[in-house]
């Protein structure tokens, strides 16, 4: 039963997601900050399980795609999110012997909201949604201040979501 309590704790983390990235304006072009993106984090971050995390992957790129202000910005959101996924996965399973799950929980946002942007940036230009003049300032209006934000916002939740965890467990332990 743990992989489908995760699976619905991954449902909440992405719904919450889904409304930051629903009512995040757009900051000066097309593409907004994705705050989808932290939850998404906090999911791959929190659970163990690599098919969870392909899941709320493949669910965050459908969530933000279809509340993207991007025009045809669904098939980008999707792409980006699952190789995001690979990617924070990979360092996250190559790096937690290492480097402590706090310290992940600062680098995974940077690299993911930087890697998510630029995968979504190209994608949105490659199949002809965006137009390549629209690169660098979406990246530095929206990118940029989506990964300080998911910094923070994943600072802020991370430690209280492992504390949580913990309790629960002890208290599965002791029943």
């Amino acid at each position: 039963m743990k992989n489908l309590r995760d699976i619905i704790l991954a449902g909440l983390l992405l719904a919450i997601g889904l409304v930051l990235h629903y009512i995040t304006p757009a900051t000066g072009t097309p593409v907004k900050p994705d705050f989808l993106l932290a939850m998404l984090f906090l999911c791959l971050l929190i659970f163990e399980d690599v098919s969870v995390g392909f899941v709320a992957g493949i669910a965050a790129g459908i969530l933000s795609g279809i509340t993207t202000s991007v025009p045809g910005g669904l098939i980008p959101n999707i792409v980006d999110k699952i190789l995001t996924t690979a990617l924070c996965l990979g360092i996250i399973r190559v790096s937690r012997k290492y480097i402590s799950s706090y310290i992940l929980s600062v680098i995974i946002p940077i690299l993911g909201t930087l890697f998510s942007g630029f995968v979504f940036l190209a994608t949105a230009i490659l199949i002809k949604v965006l137009p390549s003049q629209v690169f660098v300032p979406a990246f530095l209006t929206a990118v940029i201040p989506a990964t300080v934000g998911n910094v923070i916002l994943i600072s802020i939740l991370f430690g209280a979501l492992k504390q949580t965890t913990k309790l629960y467990n002890k208290s599965k332990k002791a029943a």
